[in-house]
């Protein structure tokens, strides 16, 4: 069964055909890890998880890699302000090294709750600085920097079509997205690949160079590592959509600039997460961590299934209703799947009808449909728990675990339910109702049937 992608570079679905048969090499730019992430940064993981699944599901062997940007990315994504991690440090009082290694443990932590693969291998910019400077060596060597004050920067104009990933020529550059304040860039587009440290200030992380000491610019890791782990070209770039119209077409330039090839064949961004219909901002206090919701009784598994409910190339109208309504929605299956008993055989049409949606580019909300469908559906219990459960290594709910989870309740609760059992035996309905009522405040539901009672604990 064939996989369709949206490739940004072609502004169109492509069948997904891998460099090598059943190998995929995938890159995602991952987090500046100068302080917790918002949930609009989660989004994208998730996304790229689902992805990275339904590839594997196919049949792909999958190597992905992953950056960490521990320096080098500045307040303003037109290499100007001061370095994101340097700044953290300032208001802290931590170096940028505590700060950076705090941070990563706290993103792999999310990853973790939100039941996301973690990539083939992590890479942190700090680690491979070496290469940054070969790799920016061979690009002055051709010719393609030249010197500022503040640093080496890239000259956009000796590609010919630059920005052809995001249609640059035909954006207009907007006032406050990329302000041209550095007067010795040649060109508006230009960027820093290599900063220098200024003379009056100590920097916690800055190295050496053939230019002089500084630290590497934010695009430059990228090319470097997708380059080092995956080739001069290969199969999947992922990333936000903020990505499309600076990070990307950077990266892009630079690294055919040193190759000569296509930096990667298919590049597939998600959009963004919005608060309440508006865009998240520190500055109105609207950034949402995962230790937010968390705080407020939700489940980290509530926000993949909402995420899950939107397909990723729409903005997600994020809302603490609407993620009521997700881990409501979630419990809903737990309850109706918790009793199907072991797994056996399987629904084979619905699956296929499942891995033909999310091979659709990624269409999760029209998988989650196929999902109730099975529910729905006639099929034997153990038939419907077997394609759950296979559809679920995609969708990464945890299905069967909280499904298992839900009919384990706690002793307190048995020992009622033991009582409950008593007094329905001697037709004691007024104790029955009274120890339901106290079933009902340990969090557990009771089905009176003909079998007996079925109690159910359902948590996420």
């Amino acid at each position: 069964m064939s996989i369709f992608l949206y490739n940004s570079l072609s502004k169109q679905k492509e069948e997904f055909k891998p460099i090598k048969k059943k190998q995929v090499g995938l890159y995602t730019c991952g987090p500046t890890v100068y302080n917790h992430p918002h949930i609009g940064n989660l989004m994208a993981y998730v996304v790229w998880d689902v992805l990275k699944r339904i590839l594997i599901a196919r049949g792909y062997k999958v190597k992905h890699i992953m950056n960490i940007t521990d320096v080098g990315h500045l307040t303003s994504d037109a290499d100007e302000g001061e370095d994101k991690l340097a700044k953290a440090s300032r208001e802290t009082g931590q170096n940028a090294w505590q700060i950076a290694e705090f941070f990563i443990k706290v993103f792999r932590n999310n990853l973790a709750s939100l039941n996301i693969d973690e990539p083939t291998k992590f890479l942190r910019a700090t680690e491979t600085i070496k290469e940054q400077i070969a790799f920016a060596r061979i690009l002055d060597e051709k010719g393609y920097l030249y010197k500022t004050a503040d640093g080496m920067y890239f000259d956009t104009s000796k590609i010919a079509d630059y920005g052809k990933l995001a249609n640059l020529s035909k954006v207009e550059l907007q006032e406050g997205a990329r302000v041209e304040k550095n007067q010795e860039k040649k060109n508006l587009t230009d960027f820093a690949v290599w900063k220098f440290t200024p003379e009056d200030i100590s920097r916690d992380m800055d190295w050496e160079s053939p230019w002089g000491l500084g630290f590497p610019g934010w695009h430059l890791e990228c090319s470097v590592m997708s380059r080092l782990e995956l080739g001069d070209t290969f199969d999947i770039h992922t990333g936000g959509i903020d990505h499309l119209t600076v990070h990307h077409p950077n990266e892009m330039a630079q690294s055919e600039a040193v190759t000569g090839k296509l930096q990667a064949n298919y590049w597939l961004h998600n959009d963004f997460i919005k608060f309440e219909g508006g865009k998240m901002a520190k500055s109105q206090g609207t950034l949402i961590t995962l230790e937010n919701i968390r705080e407020k009784g939700f489940s980290p598994l509530a926000f993949r299934f909402l995420i899950l409910q939107n397909h990723y190339r729409n903005s997600l109208n994020f809302s603490f209703d609407s993620l009521q309504a997700a881990q409501n929605g979630l419990k809903a299956i737990i309850r109706e799947i918790a009793f199907y008993g072991k797994p056996k055989g399987g629904c084979q049409e619905l699956e296929e009808e499942f891995y033909q949606a999310i091979g659709d580019d990624l269409n999760t909300p029209k998988g989650l449909a196929i999902l109730q469908k099975i529910i729905d559906s006639e099929n034997k219990p153990g038939a419907k728990m077997a394609s759950i459960l296979n559809i679920d290594e995609v969708l990464g709910l945890r299905l069967g675990t909280l499904a298992k989870n839900a009919l384990d309740i706690s002793s307190d609760a048995k020992i009622i339910l033991e009582e409950r059992a008593k007094a329905r035996d001697s037709q004691d309905w007024v104790r029955s109702d009274k120890l339901r009522d106290k079933l009902i405040a340990l969090g557990v539901e009771v089905q009176d049937t003909t079998d007996g009672q079925k109690a159910i604990q359902v948590t996420l």
